[in-house]
């Protein structure tokens, strides 16, 4: 689609097409049909700036429940800002869902992937600094509290990465797809105050134990 054609179109047609665009994409990279978790947040007049508004995904990636933002890789409206809004999505995926393979993929909103997902979505949709570091290929990473599960003192830690080779291509440009790695207590600590090295080595342990960005509640700290 050339940028010729997008100029001619209105902002509801721009950001319906990103959304299929994008949506096709997901079911591509995860091998699964897509559910919106959206309307079970209620509603949402407060938060961090989304570029249409915030939005979430279930899929199914095997064995393994997935959660998936839908919507920071949505076009702005106004025309001198990104077609690709924040130029990225997020998602949690692990095999520790708690919710029965059989069920419905909207009852993925009952699980931990939901809260953490949504926690990080936000936080990326408040501070654009941190995803344009992420689309520029360096890993991050987050502390918030989550009721599901948490460490002695309330918080959890997540690592954000690129994953390889997982991208989406909309109607305005490339948009990277960003893993939540969940974080032992151990790992948390060990990165507060650290820079992107430790993160990348962090990375690197992940992928050599065979878990790479996949979140496990229960493993072996890597530190």
């Amino acid at each position: 689609m050339s940028a010729e054609f997008l100029v001619g179109l209105t902002y509801a047609d721009r950001l319906r097409l990103a959304g299929e665009a994008r949506h096709a994409a997901l079911s591509r990279l995860f091998a699964s049909e897509l559910a919106s978790l959206t309307s079970l947040m209620g509603p949402m007049s407060d938060g961090p700036e989304w570029p249409a508004g915030a939005a979430w995904l279930a899929a199914r990636h095997g064995a393994n429940a997935c959660v998936v933002s839908d919507g920071l890789s949505d076009p702005w409206v106004e025309r001198y800002r990104p077609e690709t809004g924040l130029g990225l999505e997020v998602f949690v995926e692990s095999p520790d869902s708690g919710i029965a393979s059989d069920r419905p993929l909207s009852a993925l909103a009952d699980s931990w992937l939901f809260p953490m997902t949504a926690e990080v979505s936000h936080t990326l949709a408040g501070h654009p600094v941190l995803c344009e570091k992420l689309v520029a290929g360096e890993p991050l990473s987050l502390e918030f509290n989550i009721d599901h599960i948490k460490d002695g003192r309330g918080r959890v830690g997540a690592l954000l990465s690129q994953v390889p080779a997982s991208t989406a291509i909309l109607p305005g440009g490339q948009v990277c797809l960003i893993a939540i790695t969940l974080l032992t207590n151990t790992e948390l600590a060990y990165l507060r105050g650290k820079g992107t090295g430790a993160r990348r080595e962090l990375l690197a342990g992940l992928a050599d134990a065979g878990s790479g960005h996949i979140s496990l509640l229960h493993r072996p700290s890597l530190i």
